[in-house]
């Protein structure tokens, strides 16, 4: 048994013994001489407050890029889209000269290359935001009317029209068909898909427009190839009778005057006259 006085004596004997190189320990092992920097509060706050400048300004940059890209370089750059996303790409590297033109020294000293990296990715994605923003409805129209839910052929039956979908962006007929027959497709638009312009053509020959046609007799025919019909066209070309075996082009050519630009777009549709082979016997 030890008595509490002989521990404590113990105690203090082996605390006196190990106390220089306890000390030593601790002086190996404190903050500046690991390469630590001490917590400077002044210092801490000084780099937040200027890494808040640099976010506010970087933002109002991109804002700025943005605009002048929507309003002032769009309109005339249908002919080299390219412009519109590289210009602001290489406005990244502008970055630190704006930073340094417009902030005071005891903003721009806490900046290191850490800040530019971090103010190119805020920049790209504020740009491609509202890019994307001003470049859609309603502020803008860049894309013209485009196919509703496909196309297809319609068919005079007895029990009303029957509608045959495109394959592989084709449709047959055997070779002396009889009946009336209908291309039929339908567009639409984040605007009203009617204020477009369409140009049709059948093998390079003008045709009209003939949906109102189908609708008169019946209005539900053209439901195959309409998912909006509240705001989509829909348009319906004649095939004309008697056609001889082979492959017919029919083409729809849409011209929207859209915001910035005009916008078009050509749909190409394909008919094969199927030739009839008789059968021959000796």
């Amino acid at each position: 048994m030890v008595d509490i006085n002989t521990a404590m004596a113990a105690a203090a004997a082996e605390r006196k013994n190990r106390g220089p190189g306890d000390k030593e320990r601790k002086k190996n092992r404190s903050g500046a001489d690991m390469g630590i920097e001490s917590f400077d509060p002044v210092k801490h706050v000084s780099k937040e407050k200027a890494d808040t400048v640099s976010m506010w300004l970087v933002i109002t940059f991109a804002v700025t890029i943005s605009l002048v890209m929507r309003y002032v370089a769009m309109p005339g750059s249908q002919g080299n889209a390219d412009m519109l996303w590289f210009i602001p790409m290489l406005a990244v590297f502008l970055l630190p000269s704006v930073h340094r033109s417009l902030l005071p020294e005891k903003f721009v000293e806490h900046y290191t290359k850490g800040t530019w990296i971090k103010a190119s990715f805020l920049h790209v994605f504020t740009w491609l935001a509202l890019t994307f923003l001003l470049t859609n409805a309603p502020f803008a129209d860049i894309v013209a009317p485009q196919v509703d839910d496909g196309w297809g052929m319609l068919s005079e039956s007895d029990d009303g029209y029957e509608f045959t979908r495109s394959s592989d962006d084709s449709v047959s007929l055997t070779e002396g068909y009889s009946g009336t027959h209908y291309i039929v497709l339908a567009f639409s638009d984040n605007n009203d898909a009617k204020d477009s312009k369409y140009s049709i053509s059948f093998d390079g020959t003008t045709m009209n427009n003939s949906w109102i046609e189908i609708e008169n007799e019946d209005s539900d025919a053209l439901d195959p190839v309409r998912s909006h019909q509240d705001i989509d066209y829909p348009i319906a070309v004649k095939v004309p009778d008697g056609l001889a075996a082979g492959t017919y082009e029919i083409t729809v050519k849409v011209t929207e005057d859209g915001d910035p630009w005009e916008n078009k777009r050509t749909v190409k549709m394909t008919l094969e006259i199927e030739e009839i082979i008789e059968d021959s016997t000796e």
